[in-house]
C-alpha cells in the first residue's frame, strides 16, 4: 500500500463532500429567490391597492406618497439580500470545512501512525541492499506491528541466519506466544536455544524437541538438531538413526539428502569404532513357504526378496537372491542391497516386502509372488512373508 493510494482516497473523500454540498447550496439559493419573488408580488399588490384608494378619493396625494414610501421601506426590510449574503458566507465556510476535514484527517493519520508503516512497506517491497538492512526493516516491522506473528517469525529466521541465536530465541518465543505451539516453530526455537547455549542440549530444549516430535514425528528441524546433539555427545548410533529418519522424510530431489547420506555413513563408522550397537538402515524379512508350495518347488529354484517403495513406483529399492533350499530364512535388506545407487532404502519411510519364486531365474516372470504388509521405517525392523499356494502366478 503506497502513498499514492492514500492520496487518491483523500481526493475521493473530497469529491464525496462536494456531492453532498452541491444540492444544499442549490436548495438555499432557490429558497432565497422564492422569498424575494413573494415579497415583490406583495409590494406590487399593496401599491396597487393604495393607488386605487387614492383614485376613489380615500387618500390625498400626501397620504399616497407616504404610503408608497412605507411600502418600499417594508420591501427593503424584508428583502433576503442580506440573509443571502450571510447564507453565502455560511455555505463558503461549510465548503471549506468539507474540503479541509478529509485532508486534515489524512494528514493526521499519516503523521501520527500510518506514514512510518507505509514507508516501511515500500522499503520491504524492494530488494534489501544488505542482510543488515533487511534485519533493520524487520525489527522496525515488529515495533510498528507487535501483534503480527509473521513479522516475528521472519525476524527470528533472520537473527538465526546471522548467528544471533540469543535474539532468535526471543523472537521465536514471540511467535509461539502469538501463533500457538506449532511443531515447526518449536523445532526452530529448540535449535536456536541449542546454539545459543554453546551447542548444549539442556532440559528445556529437550522438552521443546520432544513436544515438536510428538506433534509431528517427522519434523525435520528437530530431527536434524537431535542428530547433531547426539553426535556431539558421542552417541553416534543415535545420531545415525535420527538422520536416517530425517532423510526418509525429504523429497528425493532435495540436495540435503546427499549431505545426510554422508553424515549417516560417518556416524555409523564412528559408532562401530566406538563399539556402539549400530542398527543399519533397513529391515529384516522372515521368508517361509507353505507346505503345499514347498512340495511344488525345486531346491534350486531362485527366490527373490525385494523391498518396494509404497509411495513411489519404480525398480525395487533393495533385493536379495536366495534358493528354495535356503528357506526358511531371515533376510536383511538395506542400502547395501540397493539395485540402483540413487534409490536407497534409507530415503523412504514406508516400504513393502515382496517375495518372488522364479524357476527360470527372472523375477519379472515368477511362478509365485507374495506381497507383505507395508513397514514404517525406521521403527519397523522385521517383516514376515509366507508364500502360499494361492500366490501362484503359474502352474
Amino acid at each position: 500500500m503506497s502513498l499514492t493510494f492514500w492520496g487518491l482516497a483523500g481526493l475521493l473523500a473530497m469529491l464525496a463532500a462536494l456531492i453532498l454540498l452541491v444540492p444544499l447550496m442549490r436548495g438555499a439559493r432557490v429558497e432565497g429567490d422564492s422569498r424575494e419573488a413573494i415579497n415583490r408580488a406583495l409590494y406590487r399588490e399593496r401599491l396597487a391597492e393604495m393607488r386605487r384608494r387614492a383614485a376613489q378619493g380615500e387618500l390625498d396625494a400626501q397620504a399616497l406618497a407616504s404610503a408608497e414610501t412605507e411600502a418600499a421601506r417594508s420591501l427593503l426590510a424584508d428583502s433576503p439580500a442580506g440573509e443571502r449574503s450571510t447564507a453565502r458566507r455560511g455555505r463558503r465556510f461549510g465548503l471549506a470545512v468539507a474540503l479541509a476535514v478529509p485532508g486534515m484527517a489524512l494528514g493526521l493519520y499519516l503523521w501520527l501512525g500510518a506514514l512510518p508503516a507505509l514507508q516501511l512497506s515500500e522499503r520491504l517491497a524492494a530488494p534489501p541492499p544488505s542482510p543488515q538492512a533487511l534485519l533493520a526493516n524487520l525489527e522496525e516491522a515488529t515495533r510498528l506491528q507487535p501483534q503480527a506473528a509473521d513479522n516475528w517469525y521472519l525476524l527470528a529466521r533472520a537473527y538465526a541466519g546471522l548467528g544471533r541465536y540469543d535474539a532468535a530465541v526471543g523472537a521465536f518465543e514471540q511467535v509461539v506466544r502469538r501463533d500457538g505451539r506449532r511443531p515447526e516453530v518449536l523445532g526452530q526455537l529448540a535449535q536456536a536455544r541449542f546454539f545459543a547455549a554453546g551447542r548444549q542440549l539442556d532440559a528445556q530444549t529437550q522438552a521443546l524437541a520432544d513436544e515438536a516430535l510428538q506433534a509431528n514425528p517427522a519434523e525435520p528441524t528437530t530431527l536434524g538438531l537431535l542428530g547433531i546433539a547426539a553426535y556431539e555427545r558421542g552417541d553416534y548410533a543415535q545420531a545415525a538413526a535420527r538422520w536416517r529418519r530425517l532423510s526418509a522424510g525429504l523429497d528425493p530431489a532435495d540436495p540435503l539428502r546427499q549431505a545426510l547420506t554422508e553424515g549417516i555413513a560417518r556416524a555409523e563408522r564412528s559408532a562401530q569404532a566406538a563399539g556402539q550397537d549400530v542398527t543399519p538402515s533397513g529391515f529384516a524379512v522372515e521368508v517361509s513357504l507353505a507346505p503345499e508350495v514347498a512340495r511344488r518347488v525345486r531346491p534350486e529354484d531362485s527366490v527373490f526378496v525385494l523391498a518396494l517403495a509404497v509411495d513411489q513406483p519404480g525398480p525395487p529399492l533393495a533385493v536379495r537372491r536366495l534358493r528354495v533350499a535356503d528357506l526358511p530364512q531371515r533376510v536383511w535388506l538395506g542400502d547395501a542391497e540397493a539395485m540402483l545407487p540413487q534409490r536407497k532404502l534409507s530415503d523412504h519411510r514406508q516400504v513393502r516386502p515382496v517375495v518372488v519364486i522364479a524357476r527360470g531365474g527372472d523375477p519379472l516372470k515368477g511362478d509365485w509372488r507374495h506381497e507383505g504388509a507395508p513397514l514404517e521405517l525406521p521403527t519397523a525392523t522385521v517383516g514376515r512373508v509366507r508364500v502360499d499356494a494361492g500366490d501362484a502366478t503359474a502352474p
